[in-house]
């Protein structure tokens, strides 16, 4: 009689959980997709040949770093010396001492070689400068730099 009765709830629960709370989910992730795509699609016609080559530039220190990673156990040994640089270029390059920081940390601590700081950080200041995480890393100087130059020099 207990099990019952606890089988009847738990289908009592289920049904009405899928009347009230599903229509009200599936309009709240209407809504989020909807200000997602308009928010975050980057507009990549807007990107000018500067951008583009210092994304390359980005991806070739990411490969840098990750390089010292085909000379197994000397390659941890390597990040020490690499490590100031690549925060230091890093600096130059987005003016954000977080960044820098995490770069230099990244760099400095076994096994995170693989993640790609400079690229990651490219991505956040041309595709996503408008995001909550891109104006609180990134300084005003780099992210006014960053739509400036995409408003007054279009290139193809």
């Amino acid at each position: 009689q207990g099990l019952l009765l606890t089988i009847a709830i738990k289908v009592l629960v289920g049904e009405v959980r899928r009347k009230i709370e599903k229509p009200i989910m599936d309009e709240a992730g209407r809504r989020v997709g909807a200000a997602a795509k308009e928010n975050l699609t980057p507009d990549i016609e807007q990107i000018n040949k500067g951008d583009w080559a210092k994304l390359g530039g980005c991806v070739a220190m990411d490969l840098a770093g990750d390089a010292s990673e085909l000379i197994p156990f000397l390659g941890e040994f390597t990040d020490v010396a690499f490590a100031p640089i690549e925060a230091t270029l890093l600096q130059v390059l987005f003016k954000s001492p977080v960044i820098s920081a995490f770069g230099f940390a990244e760099e400095i601590l076994p096994f995170t070689d693989v993640i790609p700081t400079f690229t990651l950080s490219w991505l956040l200041a041309t595709l996503f400068p408008t995001t909550k995480i891109a104006k609180g890393l990134l300084p005003k100087a780099v992210l006014k730099a960053e739509s400036s130059s995409k408003d007054t020099t279009k290139e193809d």
